[in-house]
């Protein structure tokens, strides 16, 4: 510990005491932030670490939110001294800045983002170089790359996955995703031996299909084509041919209303099944059922079901082989699939029987599938006539997409306010529709 650092034992505390994680404290500062249309934050985990270790010590803007998360006083949390509560009133231009320098600190230096996502630290404790330094060193020597600097790649590409959408937003992360990216980039570059150029092609095509599916989320679809593309060229450079299926898959995926749901029904089909693992077998054919539900075709949805149904059992004994890697694939989430795609198909009560015990068992980490599932949801009560119902689902959803900013989410739930307007008016529609105009910012209605 360096001389005058003192660790934070009352912030620790009031942590373990709710029974949260670091990572839910970093999470719920930028959940809080987006809700009060403040910029992104530049804190994770691993600076929650710090502030506890006292090695550090929260700036004003992040004590006013660390209050709010906490319901709790500075004081009570030992993030300030008294000679510092006048600045909490106000934040100064001074905090501003440094705030902004902060949060580029934070997308610059990836290798924080590996505690934010709980990656295992101890491979690296046995060395005595820190990882992002032995990243630094390699960039300088793109020829060098060795065994030790590809495994450091792959614990920031699990943990840049494992972040997500599903803890801050999709534009919170790019940043780090797409560093990362060329940080891999360079590697390839210089030349490496043939083994570890098809490890990094591996990693960059993952990292790039993580890039399209956060362009995805922000509703860009030609970023999005374009980070697919290069992502099923880079698996192929690999010869990573289970991830090639997967990404293949992802770049013909639109958000329902842009979706061409017969030429993803083909391009869906024209896919190697074989080639894909047990994990891409039952992702691939949910794809599948939900462009047969898009087209009215409950026989093919059916079985396509069927197919991931009996594909769900090979999941178990994949281990490091999966692909996705860090996807919740198992029978929670098809059991949800089979839901959305009911209520797509109109069989309303079939599919609320799946979708209302599997939203029951979602967790924080499955805040992105709670979005989508609850949209489908609210849809069966649109299509049975049940415009309260609808509205109260659609709304708690336009609550948590805003804060994510999941734009097509947003869309969507635009789309079933559309259609709840042929009901008439009601206090209910009203309501949903002035949470649209305060929150759906490009989408706010007219």
């Amino acid at each position: 510990m360096d001389p005058g650092q003192r660790t934070n034992r009352q912030l620790r505390l009031q942590r373990r005491l709710r029974g949260w994680s670091q990572e839910d404290v970093a999470a719920g500062l930028h959940r809080l932030a987006a809700s009060h249309g403040e910029p992104e934050l530049g804190v994770d985990a691993a600076m929650v670490s710090r502030w506890e270790r006292g090695s550090r010590r929260p700036r004003p803007r992040y004590i006013r939110l660390l209050c709010q998360l906490f319901e709790l006083p500075a004081e009570q949390l030992g993030i300030v001294e008294e000679a510092e509560y006048a600045q909490l009133l106000e934040p100064t231009r001074d905090a501003l800045e440094d705030e902004h320098l902060e949060r580029r600190d934070f997308m610059q230096r990836m290798a924080t983002l590996l505690s934010a996502a709980a990656v295992p630290a101890a491979p690296f404790e046995q060395t005595t170089t820190e990882p992002w330094r032995r990243l630094e060193l390699a960039l300088r020597r793109p020829g060098r790359v060795d065994d030790a600097t590809a495994d450091h790649l792959e614990q920031v590409t699990v943990a840049l996955q494992s972040l997500g959408p599903s803890q801050v937003s999709a534009q919170a992360i790019l940043g780090s995703v797409t560093g990362h990216l060329d940080a891999i980039t360079l590697l390839l570059q210089g030349s490496p031996p043939e083994a570890l150029r098809a490890r990094l092609c591996s990693l960059a095509a993952e990292t790039a299909g993580l890039a399209g599916w956060l362009r995805w989320d922000l509703d860009d679809p030609i970023g999005t084509a374009s980070y697919f593309a290069t992502a099923v060229h880079a698996a192929r450079e690999g010869g990573d041919r289970a991830l090639e299926m997967y990404l293949a898959g992802s770049s013909v995926c639109q958000p329902p209303y842009r979706e061409a749901p017969q030429r993803k029904l083909e391009q869906l089909r024209s896919i190697a099944w074989s080639d894909a693992t047990p994990t891409g077998q039952v992702w691939l054919a949910a794809k599948e059922a939900d462009a047969c539900a898009l087209m009215g075709d409950a026989d093919g949805c059916m079985r396509a079901l069927d197919r991931a149904q009996v594909a769900i059992a090979g999941t178990r004994d994949e281990g490091g082989s999966r692909r996705p890697r860090f996807s919740t694939v198992d029978q929670a989430w098809l059991d949800g699939e089979r839901g959305a795609s009911l209520a797509r198909l109109g069989r309303t009560a079939e599919a609320r029987a799946f979708l209302e015990p599997t939203l029951a068992r979602l967790g924080p980490s499955g805040e992105r599938n709670w979005l989508w599932l609850s949209t489908a949801l609210a849809s069966t009560y649109v299509r049975d006539g049940e415009p309260e119902e609808a509205c109260q689902v659609a709304g708690a959803v336009l609550e948590r997409a805003s804060r994510m900013q999941l734009q097509p989410v947003m869309r969507l739930v635009r789309g079933l306010h559309q259609q709840l307007t042929a009901f008439g008016p009601s206090a209910a529609i009203r309501g949903l529709h002035d949470r649209l105009r305060s929150l759906g910012g490009a989408l706010a209605l007219s």
